[in-house]
């Protein structure tokens, strides 16, 4: 599928949960309430016009800046597994190593495209002629957005970011399904291997293209670092396509972490109106998080030794130095200096300020033991 194609069908995907957002009584997780009309009437038309942007720019780059087709990802690292298991922690140490490249909170969302980030870098570099205005706007209105998210997860202009936001303009970020929980096609991105392949395929498409932007706006001979919790099924299909990639896979005590997901995505359910009994996303995050536990139990079965570590978030806040150390050592990755020092230099994490209870949620202790546990038991054994 070529790129104009897939953005419209993106486009008509938006366009549909919107318009069917406002059927009354079809959707009992995300109820017409008055929290919701302002986010799908105030906030979501500029939205959806930043994607359409996106979209244009996307295909001025190919007439543009053609030669980003021609970059080669060699030895990518991936690092995902289980939301809320260290992935954010891992990401940002090694990405103090100046060999890797990943892409920032603003490229990802402002500037997914070569054309966006060369527009953007001048302006930037005008504004700081100018005082940095703009610059102090932007922090401002990413303060009020993280809210009570910072102390989950902080969210920086310039920090190392998920790149899987810059799949927004082809509607292929799984954070969608908090804005739309009652979209099968959003939900089916946290279990993306069962996505059937004419579908797959195309996004996986746009995802490389995603990449081989941002090494091609990077200086020469960087190394893409990626980071996506919500990539757990996508290791597959990440694996057959770049065979030299890593991964690290980070992983945690499933019922801490589903208690985990569900406090941190409380603000994004109060931001978009939806689950307001906290049913539905109890239920889709305990499906995701078993199958995706599956999915990488039987991964790291198979794969060969040499091309994947596991790190548990237990040991990594208990002994992070030691954790991940050995983790780099597993999967063959070679830190520079800064990045040993980095790695040398972490203490025990502190207690965090991130405070959740699972008997805050309507979750099953007894089907999380049954159906997810056996296969972290399995995948702790293989740590190192």
């Amino acid at each position: 599928m070529r790129m104009p194609k897939l953005f419209l069908k993106s486009a008509g995907c938006y366009l549909s949960c919107w318009l069917r957002s406002f059927l009354p009584g079809r959707h009992p997780g995300a109820p017409l309430n008055g929290r919701r009309f302002v986010f799908l009437l105030l906030l979501f038309p500029p939205f959806l016009a930043l994607q359409l942007l996106h979209a244009l720019a996307w295909l001025l780059d190919e007439v543009l800046f053609p030669g980003y087709r021609r970059v080669e990802l060699r030895a990518p690292v991936f690092v995902t597994g289980l939301p809320r298991s260290g992935t954010t922690f891992v990401h940002r140490t090694l990405a103090a190593d100046p060999r890797f490249c990943s892409f920032s909170t603003w490229e990802a969302l402002l500037a997914p495209t070569v054309l966006e980030r060369r527009l953007l870098r001048a302006a930037a570099r005008i504004d700081r002629r100018l005082g940095g205005p703009l610059r102090r706007t932007v922090d401002r209105v990413l303060k009020q957005f993280g809210g009570d998210f910072d102390s989950v997860h902080a969210v920086r202009r310039d920090a190392p970011e998920e790149d899987y936001l810059a799949l927004l303009p082809f509607s292929g970020c799984f954070l969608l399904v908090l804005a739309f929980p009652f979209c099968r096609g959003f939900s089916a991105l946290g279990r993306f291997d069962q996505v059937p392949k004419a579908a797959r395929e195309p996004l996986l498409e746009a995802y490389h293209r995603c990449l081989q932007k941002q090494l091609f706006c990077a200086p020469p001979g960087k190394r893409l670092l990626s980071k996506n919790a919500a990539f757990g099924s996508w290791v597959p299909d990440l694996a057959r396509r770049y065979p030299d990639a890593r991964f690290l896979l980070c992983i945690r005590d499933p019922l801490d972490g589903l208690s985990s997901q569900l406090s941190s995505v409380a603000g994004g359910r109060r931001f978009f109106g939806t689950d307001p009994d906290d049913e539905a996303f109890a239920r889709l995050f305990t499906d995701t998080f078993a199958h995706n536990y599956a999915g990488l139990a039987d991964f790291t079965a198979r794969a060969p030794a040499g091309r994947f570590a596991i790190l548990d978030q237990g040991r990594l806040r208990r002994d992070p130095r030691r954790t991940l150390g050995l983790a780099l050592e597993a999967s063959g990755i070679e830190p520079d200096g800064t990045l040993r020092a980095r790695v040398d230099s972490l203490e025990p994490a502190k207690p965090s300020a991130h405070a959740h209870d699972p008997g805050e949620f309507p979750l099953d202790p007894e089907q999380i033991e049954v159906c997810i546990s056996p296969a972290y038991r399995k995948m702790l054994e293989r740590s190192p």
